[in-house]
């Protein structure tokens, strides 16, 4: 009589649902929030990587206008070679402020527009000084022309280092206008190229942050509605037209995060600036954050190679990487569902409840010897009776129909109480008699003796509720009939008419009509 009784059977399956069903709704939330995390991180680094192909698009452009830059040679480095070449490619290309060239001891050439034309400045040999031309519609101005105040050895160190970190074919973003003099953001890209000499150079083009930002507005900007340039000291400059737009006194400028008048680049700059930044000082994985009750996801995509860690910033609101199946909309949708569902599971388990408890209780039926001697220790009660015989009289010393009766009556009274088990061969002191008195030729015989009378007395329906198996103990036959309570009325057609009969502690009782409608309204 091992596992599960009605009741825990019942409480099994009712609490199994409400577990089955938080289990997949959680399952469902966490596989969502995952998707959304996945398809919020794609989006975001694919609008990045795109945007930073339209500023590839500018340095190919200016580089591919001279086709020895454009295959990463110069021929030579003679400055009058030089300055032919370079003065050519910044007449083209107006949102372009300077061309240097360099190697490993540092700046080797360096032509930038300024002061109404073009300013030259080449190192002496020993790189102690530079001297300084300032052109005028291509020529040599006849005013002295001293320059600025340039830190040649600090230029050079810059240069030199970050020429012995590129490799052929990379290109490395960096900041550039103290090397210039110039207020104004400047940004410069460099890679390598070489001498006809063969010797590796590095060349540089500078270009006001402005002309990138514009490059940028104009570019398609995927699912971003914001987009920065970033800089590893936690300055930003936005692009303009998208957000709070930054006044005209900081314009051309990378500002820190309280500057910035966009609350979502600001937050998004704040976040770079702080738990988004990886050991080495680049930006890292891409993050979200809630500006004005909207939920945004940031990344900076890395520019730069070596140096100040310039990068491509966008923000892109959730709601431009949600699908269908991942929206808000649809996750509170799928919830009602789900409960839904789950009411009417419960619902349905509810009704059933007595068809639950019944086939949990069916599993209680003494099965072995030792089941039905733990029966016979517990004491008849309320759901136990025992009988010594099926049909003979002890008494009188014949067959009796008031014995089936007598047993019959139980069998009722259990399929309409709570279930329960019949013991045939057992006297009412627990002494396992066995039931040879009744005479059957066989076991088989003796079953199919007690199915016709609860066909013929109860009604073959019910048979459904009962299950009888003859169980040998201590050598002595038991019919064990196990019961349990059935969904209608069991009705037992007697001698002297209709009875109906329930369990009143370890007695079956007979109730009155009156007693019978009360039962009925009770369990309808």
């Amino acid at each position: 009589m091992h596992g599960l009784r009605g009741r825990q059977l019942y409480q099994l399956v009712f609490y199994g649902v409400i577990f089955v069903v938080a289990a997949v709704g959680a399952l469902a939330y966490m596989g969502v929030r995952e998707i959304r995390h996945d398809a919020a991180v794609v989006a975001v680094e694919s609008s990045a990587r795109g945007l930073s192909g339209a500023v590839t698009v500018l340095l190919n452009a200016v580089r591919n206008s001279n086709q020895e830059m454009g295959q990463g040679l110069l021929k030579s480095l003679k400055s009058e070679a030089l300055r032919r070449e370079f003065g050519t490619v910044l007449r083209d290309h107006q949102n372009l402020s300077a061309i240097m060239v360099s190697d490993g001891q540092g700046l080797r050439y360096l032509l930038t527009r300024r002061f109404g034309g073009t300013v030259e400045a080449v190192p002496d040999e020993l790189h102690t000084a530079v001297s300084w031309t300032l052109l005028k519609d291509g020529r040599p101005d006849k005013e002295p022309f001293t320059g600025w105040d340039m830190d040649l050895h600090q230029v050079d160190r810059v240069l030199s280092d970050e020429f012995s970190h590129l490799e052929p074919g990379q290109v490395n973003w960096r900041s550039a206008g103290r090397f210039h003099h110039v207020s104004a953001a400047w940004i410069t890209a460099s890679s390598l190229a070489e001498s006809g000499a063969g010797d590796r150079l590095m060349l540089s083009f500078a270009f006001p942050a402005e002309a990138i930002l514009s490059q940028l507005s104009e570019a398609e900007r995927g699912g971003a509605e914001r987009i920065f340039l970033y800089w590893g000291d936690g300055r930003a400059m936005p692009v303009s037209g998208l957000g709070a737009d930054v006044g005209p006194d900081l314009a051309g400028r990378a500002l820190a995060p309280e500057q910035l008048p966009d609350p979502v680049v600001r937050l998004a700059v704040s976040g770079l600036a702080t738990h988004a930044k990886a050991p080495d000082g680049a930006p890292g994985k891409p993050f979200s954050f809630v500006s004005d009750h909207e939920v945004w996801w940031t990344w900076a995509m890395p520019l730069s190679i070596f140096g100040d860690t310039l990068s491509l910033g966008v923000a892109v609101p959730r709601k431009n990487v949600l699908s269908t199946l991942t929206s808000d909309s649809f996750l509170q949708a799928g919830a009602v569902v789900l409960i839904l569902m789950a009411f009417g599971v419960l619902f349905v388990l509810h009704r059933n409840r007595e068809r639950i408890e019944s086939l949990g209780r069916r599993r209680e039926a003494a099965a072995s010897a030792g089941d039905v001697l733990d029966l016979i220790r517990s004491g008849e009660g309320g759901r136990l009776e025992f009988k010594q015989t099926l049909r003979f009289n002890l008494k009188s010393g014949k067959n009796g129909k008031e014995i089936e009766h007598a047993c019959l009556k139980t069998v009722s009274a259990f399929l309409n109480t709570e279930g329960g088990t019949l013991l045939i061969g057992v006297a009412d002191d627990g002494t396992v008699t066995g039931f040879d008195e009744d005479g059957f030729e066989s076991d088989d015989r003796a079953l199919l003796h007690f199915n016709n009378l609860v066909d013929r007395h109860i009604g073959t329906e019910f048979s459904r509720y009962i299950d009888s198996r003859i169980i040998a103990v201590d050598d002595r036959r038991v019919l064990r009939v196990h019961c349990i309570q059935a969904q209608a009325p069991a009705i037992l057609d007697a001698a002297k008419g209709e009875e109906f009969y329930v369990r009143s502690g370890p007695a079956s009782r007979c109730l009155t009509l009156r007693q019978f409608h009360d039962w009925l309204k009770k369990h309808q």
